[in-house]
């Protein structure tokens, strides 16, 4: 069977649940980064609108042993059986090297044909990309990688083999295509990472004369150039940090480190920053990925202007006006972070721009609004059911 896009992202079905099925949830715990976090909003709706909604959650990536992804997939599997025959949707949050989700929920069409399993793959094409990341190999990196590097096209072929022709959704549509070339027998479905607001906001032409980097602290996020941006931008233009992580960068003039920042505090911390930077790049060397960035997410909910690299899905963001993207194609990584600044820069003067932008990610966030986003999932489902 051919793989299947449908066309756009999903939207709301016209039921609020699914009648008579068990939905059986396979996520990170809230505490696990970005997705835990995501999960726990997604999750939230789903008790909500699911009246048979089981979750079964597991610790960050990295923290499993054999003994306890199999017990995890027992847990599962007691939940399937005993729905006594009913409809059963398992539903998993897959992400690059959490093998937590991943081995548990791999080959439950075996065990019940009827079963619907299905997944949101956060760092497509790959399911996993470290199918073999149990906590032994978490606590010996370079071994990690000397198995999963010369092993990738057996590492893909086992992602393969578990996604069968199962429904998978994707937060970019450059995900959704990569999927589509990675696993050809499923069908992929574009659905947005949810948005929502912690909080009221400045306005941004009301804001302190200053842009943000925000996020975890880890290879290709752009953080080694906040010295670069700082001595590009007007003195008079402060640079607020904050994100986990953050706190151990050397200090800086004219830079402002705040550490990790508590969900409650985001509203102020985007009422203190006109823009935000995110100068994303190339950060492994396992090949392209087209993550959702949970960053800018975070940046819609606050209707904080963008300015971005076009580094993976980020570029799809510029038709929606919220965002100014500054292709890094054919620049050198000096020239990208110079158009950066700049971009920047002008924006932060400019209170017509910053306005128009803050109207364009109104317009952003409702489309993403979770209830929205979530709905689309339970259509999906309910469709895929049906013609079961």
């Amino acid at each position: 069977m051919a793989g299947q896009m449908a066309a756009g992202p999903v939207g709301k079905p016209g039921t609020t649940d699914l009648d008579g099925v068990r939905l059986i949830y396979v996520a990170a715990e809230r505490t696990a980064g970005g997705v835990g976090a995501y999960s726990e909003v997604f999750a939230g709706i789903l008790r909500r609108r699911v009246a048979d909604f089981h979750e079964v959650r597991h610790p960050r990536p990295g923290t499993d042993t054999v003994a306890g992804l199999r017990a995890r997939r027992r847990a599962i599997i007691e939940l399937i059986d005993a729905a006594d025959g009913r409809p059963v949707v398992v539903h998993g949050e897959f992400s690059g090297g959490s093998v937590e989700s991943f081995w548990p929920t791999a080959g439950l069409e075996r065990h019940r044909r009827d079963v619907l399993v299905s997944a949101t793959v956060h760092d497509p094409p790959g399911l996993v990309w470290w199918p073999g990341r149990v906590a032994f190999l978490e606590q010996r990196k370079l071994l990690n990688h000397a198995v999963h590097f010369p092993l990738r096209t057996l590492s893909r072929a086992v992602e393969r083999r578990v996604a069968g022709s199962r429904t998978l959704f994707a937060m970019s549509d450059a995900g959704v295509r990569s999927l589509l070339r990675a696993y050809p027998d499923t069908t992929v479905r574009h659905a947005h990472m949810p948005v929502w607001s912690r909080g009221e906001v400045v306005s941004a032409p009301d804001r302190p004369k200053a842009v943000g980097l925000f996020g975890l602290v880890y290879r290709g996020k752009g953080f080694e150039h906040v010295e670069r941006l700082r001595s590009l931008l007007p003195d008079d233009i402060v640079i607020r940090i904050a994100g986990r992580g953050t706190e151990a960068l050397p200090a800086i003039d004219g830079v402002e480190i705040l550490g990790g920042v508590d969900d409650a505090d985001l509203p102020a911390y985007f009422s203190a920053i006109r823009a935000l930077i995110v100068p994303y790049g190339a950060r492994s060397p396992y090949g392209e990925a087209f993550p959702g960035s949970s960053v800018v997410t975070d940046a819609i909910a606050h209707l904080t202007p963008v300015v971005c690299t076009g580094h993976g899905a980020l570029g799809e963001l510029r038709a929606e006006g919220g965002v100014r993207v500054v292709d890094d194609d054919g620049r050198t990584e000096d020239e990208t972070v110079s158009e950066l600044a700049t971009a920047a820069a002008d924006l932060v003067e400019s209170r017509d721009r910053l306005s128009e932008m803050a109207e364009a990610l109104k317009a952003m966030r409702e489309a993403r609004e979770p209830d929205e986003v979530v709905g689309g999932y339970l259509e999906t489902w309910a469709r895929s059911l049906c013609r079961a």
